[in-house]
C-alpha cells in the first residue's frame, strides 16, 4: 500500500511539474505578445503615483522564481511554511491599487487580463503542489 502512495506521489509530482512548467513557458510568451499593451500602460503610469507594470513585474519575478525551483525538482527546498505563507501573500489582488486599476481597466488591456489570471493561477497551482508534497513527506 504504502508503495502504490508513493508511486501516485511520483506521478503527482510528474504531471504538476509539467504543468507548472506548461504555464510558465506560456507566461514568457504572453508577456513578449503584450508588448503594446504595456507600452500603452507604461504611458498611463506616467501620471500615477504607482505602477501596475511594477506590481506585474515583482509578482511574476516571485511566482515564476518558485515555479523554476519545482521545475529543477527542487521543492524539498520550499517545503518550509514560510514558502507557503509567502505564495499565499503573493496574491495580486492584495494590492488595492492593482484591484482597483484591475477591474476598472481589463477590458481595455485584455492580453494583461489573462496574463494576470495565469500568472494567479500558477501561484495557487505552486500552493497546491507544496501542500501536496509536503502531506507526502509527513510520518504517519
Amino acid at each position: 500500500m504504502e508503495n502504490q502512495e508513493h508511486r501516485s506521489a511520483q506521478f503527482l509530482n510528474v504531471s504538476d511539474q509539467a504543468h507548472i512548467r506548461l504555464l510558465s513557458t506560456q507566461l514568457d510568451e504572453q508577456y513578449q505578445a503584450m508588448k503594446v499593451e504595456r507600452s500603452a500602460i507604461a504611458r498611463w503610469e506616467e501620471d500615477q503615483e504607482f505602477s501596475i507594470l511594477g506590481v506585474l513585474e515583482l509578482f511574476s519575478t516571485e511566482i515564476q522564481g518558485y515555479a523554476e525551483r519545482v521545475m529543477l525538482n527542487n521543492s524539498k527546498a520550499l517545503l518550509d511554511s514560510s514558502s507557503l505563507i509567502h505564495l499565499r501573500e503573493l496574491n495580486v489582488f492584495n494590492v488595492d491599487y492593482f484591484t482597483d486599476w484591475y477591474f476598472n481597466h481589463f477590458s481595455l488591456y485584455p492580453q494583461i487580463q489573462h496574463y494576470v489570471e495565469q500568472l494567479d493561477h500558477l501561484r495557487l497551482l505552486l500552493i497546491e503542489h507544496l501542500n501536496q508534497r509536503s502531506l507526502c513527506v509527513l510520518p504517519n
